[in-house]
């Protein structure tokens, strides 16, 4: 039988001090044979220098003399990898041991990419019993294409949930796909998401590798809901809109940005919390009735199983017409998940599992 290949483990940091050695640790810890540690700093301005320095010879070190983002950080990195496997893994989070060679195992020549949910960790590294992305069963490359085409997304883990190929980043490089405005707009697995399903295989992996660690200085401000978070968070939306409008542009793809935009329902519910929790003084642009009727529309089009529409819908409905009080509780049910009762998770998973589409 054909060995599994090697895996490269990149450890991406900026000012994750006191996360770093967990990270690092488990990067080391994995139980496949054939695997390396690298680790970039992007100039850290903590005592994480001193906690990198501290493991000598038994990991590769990039230090970045000036701080450019994590996708910056990451391209300096992964040209360095020995082995044509790679997990970028960001500083705060953790690699489960079996996650490099579960990873290797399911490697085929055709694969680019593989993804696999997170279990949800706090500060202390305790897991609060969340587990995400909830893929549905029998995701394959075509289905995420076309999701891409349609909406301008696909359903993919944050970061630590992704091994790619070197392959597919020299491809990227080489057609202009890092050649980006504002490096510090577009995270890595953003990029990888636009690009990986047009480029080969992207394999699902069902089970959990890392650990996505909550804390209070989480880029994504996931234990917010202030107005800043959401609008954030549909800044992404459009960054990401806009940046595979135009890898489509370079492969000749027809896609419909416009289209997209209306047909998101993640882009849509962004929008409409940001414009709920506006104050009086500040009011938005388009009145949350309008949003509202999009992001309607947008659930009854999309290619998820009717239970998921109905169940969505509502939800947007509640938010956009209750008193801001109950609004909150809702925005809070959905989007922190450390607020969520204890039932509501295996009673999600049930229903994926139960009503999972291809489209």
């Amino acid at each position: 039988m054909k060995e599994p290949p090697g895996v490269s483990i990149i450890v991406v940091n900026y000012n994750n001090e006191r996360f770093l050695t967990s990270a690092i640790d488990s990067a080391l810890g994995q139980n496949h044979p054939h695997c390396e540690v690298i680790v970039v700093d992007d100039c850290s301005t903590d005592n994480s220098r001193a906690v990198i320095a501290r493991y000598g010879d038994r990991i590769r070190i990039a230090l970045n003399e000036q701080n450019e983002g994590q996708t910056a950080a990451l391209n300096t990195a992964w040209p360095l990898a020995r082995y044509p496997v790679l997990i970028f893994l960001d500083s705060d989070d953790v690699l489960l041991p079996h996650a490099a060679a579960t990873v290797a195992s399911r490697w085929t020549a055709s694969t680019v990419k593989t993804q696999s949910p997170l279990v949800t960790i706090n500060k202390e590294g305790r897991q609060i019993g969340h587990v995400a992305p909830k893929y549905p069963p029998s995701l394959d490359t075509a289905t995420l294409r076309r999701a891409l085409l349609r909406t301008g997304g696909c359903l993919v883990s944050p970061s630590s949930g992704n091994a790619c190929s070197r392959a597919l980043l020299e491809a990227i490089t080489s057609d202009g796909g890092f050649d980006l405005e504002n490096p510090r707009e577009m995270w890595m697995d953003l990029i990888l998401e636009c690009n990986a399903p047009f480029y080969g295989e992207v394999v699902t992996i069902y089970e959990p590798l890392a650990c996505y660690r909550i804390h209070e200085s989480n880029d994504n401000m996931l234990n917010s809901i202030e107005k800043a978070r959401f609008e954030k968070m549909y800044q992404y939306f459009t960054n990401r809109l806009d940046y595979f409008a135009g890898r489509c542009r370079v492969w000749n793809v027809a896609f419909d940005q416009a289209a997209a935009r209306n047909r998101s329902v993640w882009g849509l519910e962004c929008r409409l919390v940001a414009d709920k929790l506006a104050s009086s003084g500040n009011p938005p642009e388009d009145p949350v009735w309008r949003t509202l009727v999009r992001a309607i529309k947008a659930c009854i089009d999309s290619e998820l199983p009717v239970s998921n529409r109905i169940a969505r819908a509502a939800w947007l409905v509640g938010v956009a017409v209750s008193p801001r009080a109950v609004a909150i509780w809702l925005i809070k049910l959905r989007f922190v998940v450390t607020e969520r009762p204890e039932w509501l998770e295996p009673v999600l998973r049930t229903i994926v599992n139960i009503t999972g589409w291809r489209g």
